[in-house]
């Protein structure tokens, strides 16, 4: 059996003109390390997996299916989780663009760590895919992520998160509330580890929700936090299936965001959690929780 030092799972669903420039960005990956690449299919009615097919001549890549039964990215997830075998899950959205470096950098880190760790990779353009899509489109478009990555950091594209490091500082693990930036878009975890806490809930069948759920069970079990600005990546813009909600029923999308806490303040009462229910933005649920 092939080792690999990391198993990349993508979860993906009837995208695949953002999954093949996922594909290629990994396919230009620069990695002194075995990695290999799971494409978890949540029920795509397009030809995803002929995708997939274009890269196994350049990839250690495997396709897996599950049947359309709603919006289950959890359980795609778990799906590439147990075909992994790799020491190292590395997850990143359909549509994310990795750097030349990032799985390398996101390896690295886990090495460098002390202690088990949870990495988190740096997303340039998150904000600015909502609020200036075309012009991210544009710089992706004409250039080889790479130089991308350095355009869009000199014209000030940065993390949405970016605040937060700047405000509470950059090690994630003197937060008291780090679940709050657990974004599965970019992020790894042993293997081990992500089984050991239950992996992802299944519950979560909506858009959001089961990545701060993970982090909350990695919280809870004293995973070091861990940012990575070298594990660089861009998040290429694309329509979120809960935008339509907020555009047309934003009652209803509240309400939605307000189960969602109500379940995870159930299955994680910890100070944090509770405090979460009433201050929600990052930096001032951080700084409540470090006045006490």
């Amino acid at each position: 059996m092939i080792k690999y030092q990391a198993s990349v799972v993508i979860p993906t669903y009837n995208r695949i003109d953002e999954l093949r420039l996922t594909l290629s960005s990994l396919q230009k990956q620069v990695c002194r390390y075995k990695f290999e690449v799971i494409v978890a299919d949540d029920g795509s009615s397009d030809d995803t997996k002929s995708v997939v097919e274009e890269f196994i001549d350049t990839l250690d890549i495997r396709y897996c299916f599950q049947p359309d039964k709603g919006f289950r990215a959890a359980a795609a997830r778990n799906m590439g989780i147990q075909l992994a075998l790799g020491d190292i899950c590395v997850f990143i959205d359909n549509g994310i663009i990795l750097h030349s470096k990032a799985i390398e950098s996101h390896i690295k880190s886990h090495h460098n760590s002390e202690v088990t760790c949870v990495v988190i990779g740096y997303v340039y353009g998150f904000q600015s895919a909502i609020e200036e899509p075309e012009e991210v489109k544009r710089i992706v478009d004409i250039n080889t992520p790479d130089k991308a990555i350095e355009i869009m950091d000199k014209k000030g594209f940065f993390d949405a998160r970016e605040e937060y490091y700047r405000e509470l500082g950059e090690d994630l693990h003197m937060w008291p509330a780090p679940f709050v930036i657990c974004w599965t878009c970019n992020i790894s975890i042993p293997k081990k580890t992500v089984i050991e806490i239950g992996m992802f809930d299944e519950w979560f069948t909506s858009w959001g929700g089961e990545d701060n759920d993970l982090g909350l069970a990695l919280q809870k079990n004293n995973i070091k936090f861990v940012l990575s600005r070298d594990a660089k990546s861009i998040h290429y813009p694309h329509e979120k299936e809960s935008l339509g909600d907020w555009k047309n029923n934003r009652e209803a999308a509240v309400a939605q965001i307000v189960r969602i806490k109500e379940y995870l303040l159930l299955k994680h009462p910890i100070p944090a959690m509770k405090k979460w229910m009433t201050v929600y933005r990052p930096i001032e649920l951080n700084k409540s929780l470090m006045e006490g």
